[in-house]
């Protein structure tokens, strides 16, 4: 039996913004050396306020639709005046003159209530952040699938008060509903009278029976055109035939119906990243040393490579979550040059970055009250190669250097730490690339340019290339021969030997070498012994009529 929970946030736009104006207010004041306070006009009236005789000023959120403006969410003064979400702004600034009102942040919202949607994994796996509502009651709010984990945590009615506790002290005011399906869970939670209400497994048609239309997530409008027809709750339409209600208002209404009363499936999909393994710790007292967040991500590391070790896999991407007291989420991501088994090697990549080495400053983060969970993820495993050594260790089989890199490219960033690379390509500055050196044996296509598979031995190329090819003054003894002197940087050379052509046609088929010509390279050696790479750009009377010579690169 599947057991949804919705979490309805009515307010959470507003309080959304009063926690990130608190915290700049408390960021002000810390700075100034004053004491932290409230910033004004986003907050509810608390009792604290009430207490003083104080009453914060009415402050909608407004969004900007087809219409004109609308109230999109309001503080608790402006909804005692009578300000309702979805009203025009005209409207509410008739009810309540002194109104203020600030454009609302569609997507802030939504990146925190991702947040949110991740913080909640906690309780469960299958967590989802829903989409803003249709309908009178706008708001957000979670979907969380609990089939199979209520008993973890003492039951649904112990899990649901953990849930609202936890989200107070978020500052989110919050309602929470569980029940059969997706539909029915969403309808209580919004429309139900119950701050909390657990509908009893196969009862959803009762629950949603006498809930009004809007319930169903369906548009305002055919609410109210089904109101015209004298129905006004679940339960009107449910006792009326489907086939005539579908013909006049579409599939989309029994859709719903069959969502809310349990005919139709409605999945609880994650949008997360692949995860391939995991370990995840919770504690029951916060961790505020930094020493114990480490020795909890070691634990965290050792329970990950047990059951990378179970599976004969390795992990090639890492992925560290720490969740603090009050849901914000620090989260770390880490790679490895070759697939990593080792619990050691895995905690170092993250003890790394957050402890302080070797003058390097480690991850800003502020604990605050505590970090009470940690997940380790692996994103992306690869098959591990058994290794033989002997007794005495003697024997080097490259891991040292696999642990140097990943150590240097998570500490520093995978950019900065590269190595040099073959690419398919026979113009010597696409000849070869760098890449990432934690990221080697992931190389892709680059600028059209795939990596190159060599067979035998790679074509004579001196050991300085000049970026870009400098231009030379050459004299030859017929324009299609090679150079007996050339001026390269003010000195002129005379050519005691000479090698080539090597011809090297544009490569036609990339954009960057349409119009290009064919390159003529000669290896030369001048009479002071000196050895230098010269081609001729173009072929003479068929390219161009005057060839014109650059110096490409010096020998040893």
């Amino acid at each position: 039996m599947r057991r949804i929970v919705s979490l309805w946030l009515p307010g959470f736009p507003v309080e959304r913004m009063q926690r990130h104006a608190d915290r700049a207010q408390a960021e002000l004041q810390r700075l100034r050396g004053r004491r932290p306070r409230r910033a004004p006009g986003l907050q509810k009236n608390s009792p604290s306020d009430a207490a003083e005789g104080g009453r914060q000023a009415p402050f909608a959120l407004i969004d900007a639709v087809k219409g004109g403006l609308r109230i999109a969410a309001t503080n608790g003064t402006a909804a005692a005046a009578g300000i309702r979400p979805g009203q025009r702004l005209a409207d509410a600034r008739a009810l309540v003159p002194a109104l203020e009102v600030q454009d609302r942040d569609s997507a802030g919202d939504a990146r925190r209530l991702t947040r949110l949607a991740e913080w909640a994994t906690r309780y469960t796996p299958w967590t989802r952040a829903e989409e803003v509502p249709v309908g009178a009651h706008e708001g957000c709010g979670l979907l969380l699938d609990i089939s199979g984990c209520a008993h973890l945590f003492g039951g649904e009615q112990a899990l649901l008060e953990d849930v609202l506790g936890r989200m107070a002290g978020m500052g989110h005011d919050a309602r929470a509903a569980v029940a059969d399906t997706v539909g029915a869970a969403w309808a209580v939670a919004r429309y139900g009278q119950e701050r909390l209400r657990i509908v009893k497994p196969g009862a959803v048609r009762e629950a949603v029976v006498p809930l009004p239309l809007a319930a169903l997530r369906i548009s305002q409008e055919m609410a109210d055109d089904l109101g015209r027809l004298g129905l006004v709750s679940i339960g009107d339409v449910l006792a009326r035939p489907r086939a005539p209600l579908v013909a006049r208002f579409g599939a989309f209404l029994g859709q719903r119906l069959d969502q809310a009363v349990g005919g139709r499936g409605e999945p609880v999909a994650p949008d997360a990243v692949r995860v391939l393994a995991r370990a995840r710790l919770l504690f029951g007292d916060p961790l505020i040393a930094l020493d114990g967040i480490v020795a909890a991500i070691t634990l965290a590391a050792r329970d990950l490579s047990a059951e990378l070790v179970r599976r004969q896999q390795g992990a090639r991407r890492l992925r560290l979550q720490l969740y603090r007291v009050d849901g914000q989420r620090f989260v770390f991501d880490a790679g490895a040059s070759s697939p990593l088994q080792d619990a050691d090697r895995i905690a170092a990549l993250f003890a790394e970055k957050l402890v302080p080495a070797g003058g390097l400053s480690g991850a800003d983060i502020d604990v605050g009250y505590g970090v009470e969970g940690v997940v380790l993820e692996a994103c992306a495993v690869d098959s591990v190669a058994q290794r033989q050594t002997d007794l005495t260790q003697e024997q080097t089989d490259g891991s040292s250097l696999e642990e140097l890199i990943d150590r240097l490219s998570n500490r520093l960033g995978a950019g900065r730490v590269v190595q040099l690379t073959a690419r398919a390509s026979h113009l010597p500055e696409r000849a070869q690339g760098s890449v990432p050196a934690v990221s080697a044996r992931d190389m892709t296509v680059e600028d059209g340019v795939p990596p190159l598979v060599m067979y035998g031995d790679a074509p004579l190329r001196p050991i300085r290339m000049l970026t870009p090819p400098e231009p030379v003054e050459v004299v030859a003894e017929v324009p299609e021969g090679p150079p007996r002197q050339f001026r390269w940087r003010r000195m002129l050379h005379a050519v005691a030997k000479a090698e080539g052509p090597e011809r090297l046609a544009p490569e036609w088929w990339l954009a960057a070498d349409r119009g290009s010509v064919t390159r003529d390279y000669y290896r030369v050696e001048d009479e002071a012994g000196r050895r230098f790479w010269i081609y001729r750009d173009g072929l003479y009377e068929r390219e161009t009529t005057a060839p014109r010579w650059f110096m490409h690169g010096v020998f040893a």
